[in-house]
């Protein structure tokens, strides 16, 4: 598969092509700083994957792909979360944060080679048992005068109600006194997410989503304005 790199910053043209260079059937055909030299590449010769950073001199990646009628497999490379919707709405194959770990850019060819229907085969990557969050951690919550023990792989969403909080789980409710920003602080980013300024939900849970709201145990949450970049970031290793 020929691909080509669009990138400004030498480190991370290296960081991509080691990395490209360690699935044997992708080919690094052209290297470019720049937008312009890269739109007239792609408009002479034949690109399977493109992997292209956002910030660019004079032309940005987006205003580069908004510029072309078609594309290849577009796998976006930037420092910014804020522009995943944008690259969302493009349609682009995925959307990388650097600095990129190796298993996160295996994910992103799997992804290519899942549309395109070829057979997928991973380079040997180190093998990570994370069963931290298997462990059954758990909080204790004060409502009232009593500490309720919670497992976090039971907790469903937590909702902001004025001065106090609601954490609802796969079996209650339990009000506290206290504001969602302190709890959010206590939980694992890696699974619970703030999608609103009153809610912060459980990725485990989430049944169905779209750009505005999360579905969880059928209850729908909105996601909120200033929270829709992140959420669409967040989620991106899930999306096939």
């Amino acid at each position: 598969m020929n691909c080509m790199i669009v990138e400004d910053e030498l480190p991370a043209v290296k960081a991509l092509e080691n990395y490209i260079s360690q699935f044997e059937d992708l080919k690094i055909v052209s290297v470019h700083n720049n937008a312009i030299d890269a739109i007239a590449e792609l408009q002479k010769n034949h690109y399977d994957i493109l992997f292209l950073d956002i910030q660019l001199p004079k032309m940005s990646g987006i205003q580069l792909l908004n510029s072309l009628k078609s594309y290849p497999a577009v796998i976006l490379t930037t420092a910014h979360r804020e522009f995943a919707l944008e690259g969302y709405e493009l349609e682009i194959t995925d959307y990388l944060l650097k600095p990129i770990a190796l298993e996160r850019f295996a994910r992103a060819i799997a992804k290519v080679y899942q549309k395109t229907q070829k057979q997928f085969v991973t380079p040997d990557l180190p093998v990570q048992h994370d069963t931290s969050f298997f462990s059954d951690p758990f909080i204790y919550v004060k409502s009232e005068r009593e500490f309720i023990k919670i497992l976090l792989k039971d907790l469903l969403y937590i909702e902001s109600i004025k001065n106090h909080i609601k954490l609802v789980t796969t079996t209650e409710s339990i009000v506290a006194l206290m504001s969602l920003s302190h709890i959010e602080e206590k939980l694992p980013e890696k699974y619970f997410l703030r999608v609103h300024r009153s809610y912060v939900v459980s990725a485990q849970h989430i049944t169905r989503f779209t750009q505005n709201s999360v579905t969880i145990h059928k209850k729908s949450i909105p996601i909120g304005r200033h929270y829709k970049q992140q959420f669409l970031s967040w989620m991106n290793d899930t999306i096939v």
